[in-house]
């Protein structure tokens, strides 16, 4: 493969996903670039962030990498971090836009159906 070939592939991968997997992911690599110049800033190597934040230092060097790492990892970095895990999400392909359940009132409108009237008053 020529190096011209190879920067045309690259360049058509650019608009698409790294996997493009039919399971449900994170986008790893998007939190990466979010997450380098955090990590630069603060200035203390990887290892005391990773203590710190309750990962391993391999995990931060996987997400800075654009690998998977476990679901409960990315939480814990966003958490740290301040972003919402959530953004990075990637629903699998061919998956249906999420249902909208309506929330449950709890609220207490001043009526009870527990209690019957009283004689005593």
């Amino acid at each position: 493969m020529r190096i011209d070939d190879r920067a045309e592939e690259l360049r058509a991968r650019a608009c698409r996903p790294i996997r493009a997997g039919t399971l449900a992911a994170y986008d790893t690599a998007a939190l990466g670039r979010k997450l380098r110049p955090m990590l630069e800033y603060d200035g203390r190597g990887w290892r005391a962030l990773a203590d710190e934040i309750g990962v391993t230092s391999p995990d931060l060097s996987r997400v800075m990498a654009g690998q998977d790492i476990a679901a409960g990892k990315i939480f814990a970095i966003c958490d740290w971090a301040g972003l919402e895990a959530r953004l990075f999400y990637r629903a699998p392909l061919g998956a249906a836009k999420p249902r909208k359940r309506p929330r449950r009132c709890r609220m207490f409108h001043g009526k009870s159906t527990e209690t019957g009237k009283h004689s005593n008053a």
